[in-house]
């Protein structure tokens, strides 16, 4: 787990919790701001952070304790007949920086929740390109704070536009039913995750455009700056390619030119190209460019009619036996 995961999704929120059951501010005006603006940032970090480590759950564990201590301030009556304002000049200064973290926050919470809107492009949509499991979206929405992948829009950069086609692109982990995605503390080798060696199946029914493997899974964080993608599969669905990416060493079952329908396996997820840890990278593009296989025209995709946004769980059921 990273330093500033550390800081911003586990100290900070738990020293907020603190102050506001801890040290309320004096005066219902005071209390107020103080309350809200603890609400805005957990709020803002819980929606805008992924949510892997810690899991998905713990935001809600922060909305919960924040509830409680919101209803003991309520019956111990601290919101009610001490004025509007009784601080001292110290605890003013403490009330007005959480304010302004409420003000980031609220703004983060804004984002992300509008990033949830599907974006007014051409958009497709696809097959689960996985099988049954419980997978978290890392990567997905209509905006930077939620997708990451979207700075490459910005075709003013040079360097963008090789890769355009995969501005709208989902980044995918496949996760325990409790959230966990990994097997050890700060672990290096990608066999440890729950993600790697998961199989990748046809998202559409078509003919496989393109192949890539060989690429070496790196060991995390590593990352292959010299093969982006790593290894990777490109669908030509008919109108429009589908690519799927990062996928593990001499796992792709599947050469240019084969036909392919949904379900069909194509490989398993891994840990090649510029990936931090193991993940499924997926984007639908228009055109396959010969020079550049990620310079297509992007294309806003979604799952079984759902438009996927960071921290969305999707679940696949187990068949059922007839």
């Amino acid at each position: 787990m990273s330093l500033v995961v550390m800081l911003t999704q586990i100290a900070l929120p738990v020293l907020l919790l603190v102050w506001l059951a801890r040290f309320p501010a004096k005066g219902l005006f005071a209390l107020g701001v103080q309350a809200v603006s603890v609400a805005a940032v957990l709020l803002g970090i819980g929606l805008a952070a992924l949510w892997t480590m810690p899991p998905f759950w713990t935001p809600y564990v922060y909305y919960g304790v924040f509830a409680l201590i919101v209803v003991l301030h309520l019956w111990q009556g601290r919101f009610q007949g001490n004025g509007l304002w009784r601080v001292s000049a110290g605890q003013t200064l403490f009330v007005l920086l959480g304010f302004g973290l409420g003000c980031f926050g609220g703004y983060m919470a804004y984002m992300a929740y509008q990033g949830r809107t599907v974006p007014p492009v051409e958009t497709v949509n696809i097959a689960p390109p996985f099988g049954p499991g419980t997978y978290l979206v890392a990567h997905g929405g209509s905006n930077l704070m939620v997708n990451v992948h979207l700075k490459t829009l910005d075709t003013a950069i040079e360097r963008f536009r090789p890769w355009q086609g995969q501005s709208r692109a989902l980044d995918i982990f496949r996760v325990s039913p409790l959230g966990i995605h990994k097997n050890g503390w700060l672990a290096s080798d990608p066999a440890r995750y729950t993600t790697f060696g998961t199989p990748v199946v046809a998202p559409c029914d078509g003919e496989i455009a393109k192949v890539v493997d060989g690429r070496e899974d790196m060991p995390v964080p590593v990352m292959d700056r010299a093969h982006m993608a790593g290894n990777y599969v490109a669908i030509n669905c008919g109108r429009f390619f589908v690519i799927l990416a990062h996928l593990r060493k001499g796992t792709v079952a599947v050469s240019a030119g084969d036909q392919v329908a949904v379900g069909d396996l194509l490989g398993e997820m891994g840990n090649s190209g510029n990936s931090s840890e193991p993940h499924l990278h997926v984007h639908a593009q228009r055109g396959l460019p010969e020079e550049a296989a990620f310079a297509g025209e992007p294309l806003a995709l979604t799952i079984d009619g759902a438009f996927p946004v960071r921290n969305d769980r999707i679940r696949i059921a187990e068949p059922v036996a007839q």
